[in-house]
């Protein structure tokens, strides 16, 4: 008997395997992703009191019973719930993975723990009739979430894949790519102040609670954006100059591209009295662009991978 559920527990842990858990990481970065571009539609169209109970939507129903409100934020709702499965799941599987780094787990668990604390905090806004403090606290734990979980995605690939990351190296680059990366998320936080002190309430049967002057925080943010896309451009060219036609030059490019284009919509979004549908965009191409920043400044840190000999590397 004892000898039969051995053999029980080593077949589910074989069914465990990297390709597994790197299928498990990228859809849960995809899940991610779509919670903080549906959590924006949620505040731009004026949603954020559609559905006035927690967790249902309606204080009779569960779902939404009328109102292209209630539809948007339920929608927002039922999104991060399966996102909160997939990253709690991923996390699992990432500590069951062979030849994963340990604290490549931890990261998925990290990931985890700030999805699920979206839960309460969601509760929370709703509770307080959407106050802006919470409802941008809301978005930046989000973002939060997506930056780690762009991390755990990058190692996930490697490992699916067969590959054997160094370091990390903090070589000069690396240091580069990484203060690019927190200004990303700078730039990124300051846009979130930029939003709470704009027009955009959150619901339509509440006058606008505002945080800060919206001519400063505008200030504020188009300084920041231009120190990231610097400090990118100049992690881009080195790149160039380094490492051109490799996976993570071509990466660099899209991410200039990607900044280009934020700079462009936010610009236009500004002269334009702030129409909420060129704000959504502004929110998904801020989502990607992390994505990007984080897995540029990964491959840049973790140097070029080899492939994996036929012993598996030690878990770290």
């Amino acid at each position: 008997m004892a000898t039969a559920q051995s053999s029980v527990s080593r077949a589910g842990r074989r069914a465990i395997t990297a390709q597994t858990f790197e299928r498990a990481a990228l859809a849960t970065l995809g899940l991610l992703w779509l919670v903080v571009v549906t959590g924006g539609l949620v505040r731009l169209t004026s949603s954020g009191l559609g559905c006035p109970h927690w967790p249902t939507c309606d204080a009779n129903s569960l779902v939404p019973s009328t109102g292209h409100h209630a539809v948007i934020e339920f929608s927002n709702r039922v999104i991060s719930g399966i996102a909160m499965l997939a990253a709690g799941g991923t996390a699992w599987i990432g500590f069951r993975t062979p030849g994963l780094r340990r604290s490549v787990a931890w990261g998925a668990a990290a990931a985890a723990a700030g999805t699920v604390a979206q839960v309460p905090l969601g509760a929370i806004t709703v509770a307080f009739d959407l106050n802006p403090w919470l409802v941008m606290s809301h978005f930046l734990l989000a973002m939060a979430v997506v930056a780690v979980s762009s991390w755990v995605t990058f190692h996930a690939v490697a490992n699916g894949r067969g590959l054997v990351l160094q370091g990390p190296v903090w070589t000069r680059l690396a240091q580069l790519a990484a203060l690019s990366v927190a200004a990303c998320l700078v730039l990124v936080t300051t846009g979130a102040f930029v939003t709470a002190a704009g027009p955009h309430a959150g619901a339509t049967d509440r006058p606008i609670e505002r945080i800060g002057n919206f001519y400063d925080a505008t200030y504020i943010h188009v300084r920041a954006a231009v120190t990231f896309a610097t400090l990118f451009l100049i992690v881009a060219v080195m790149l160039w100059r380094r490492m051109r036609g490799t996976l993570v030059q071509r990466l660099s490019l899209a991410g200039i591209v990607l900044t280009l284009c934020q700079l462009g919509v936010g610009e236009y979004q500004y002269r334009n009295g702030l129409p909420w549908q060129v704000i959504a965009v502004h929110v998904g191409i801020a989502g990607t662009l992390v994505v990007t920043v984080v897995v540029v400044a990964s491959m840049i840190a973790y140097g070029p991978p080899h492939r994996r000999s036929a012993e598996p590397p030690e878990r770290v």
